[in-house]
């Protein structure tokens, strides 16, 4: 069987976001036919156990919006003025026991980025330090969903259809090695922009800590 995350952005006494898992028969085959083949059970499974919803898949698998939302697609301006993938901001803000951060990174290709060698030989990652802040690894995820929220703020483009998911997917997100998820983040912002919270949990890294504390009646 297999397992994937997927998340309701939904605000209510758990917090801004109600993340559940969903198991389902696994599909082998060649990488990018197996992979569609997987994401149709899911979503099929998914269905049946929330009884319907909108769904957006963030992955290369989804549609143009959920496409646009993936790490390497999805972009922001830094202080500057300069747009960059938000993977290669969150890569060149990592801060290491013996160094970092690597601000040079942000302008190279991704494989350039994923083979740069001080990424694994700088020691453990202590946090991260962008635009003067720094940030936290607690939760793992913090500063990835930092970066996303900002960015899909100034997504006005896409802010119609993605106010319009109930439901939001990664077939790509591997629960057993990865924390990091686009599909999380995304609803975070969701959930944010019907609150009308953006701007306040956006104004230092300390509001943004509450994030993962707020509670709804």
């Amino acid at each position: 069987m297999a397992k994937r995350l997927y998340f309701i952005p939904k605000s209510s006494y758990q917090g801004l976001i109600v993340e559940k898992t969903v198991n389902f028969p696994e599909v082998r085959g060649e990488r990018a036919h197996s992979m569609k083949k997987t994401l149709d059970t899911m979503l099929h499974v998914i269905r049946a156990k929330e009884s319907g919803g909108e769904i957006l898949e963030v992955s290369p698998y989804g549609s143009a919006v959920g496409k646009a939302c993936t790490p390497w697609h999805l972009k922001m301006k830094d202080e500057d003025g300069v747009a960059y993938p938000v993977a290669a901001l969150y890569e060149a803000a990592k801060v290491f026991e013996e160094g970092g951060p690597y601000e040079d990174l942000k302008s190279k290709r991704p494989d350039e980025i994923l083979a740069d060698p001080r990424l694994q030989h700088s020691g453990s990652l202590m946090g991260f330090h962008f635009e003067h802040e720094a940030f936290t690894t607690n939760p793992r995820h913090k500063f990835f969903d930092y970066l996303y929220i900002r960015a899909l703020k100034d997504r006005e483009d896409l802010h119609e259809e993605l106010l319009k998911a109930e439901i939001l997917t990664d077939v790509t997100y591997q629960m057993s090695s990865m924390y990091l998820s686009p599909a999380r983040s995304v609803s975070y912002f969701i959930s944010l922009y019907k609150e009308g919270l953006l701007d306040k949990v956006l104004s230092s890294s300390e509001e943004f800590d509450h994030l993962y504390t707020l509670t709804f009646p």
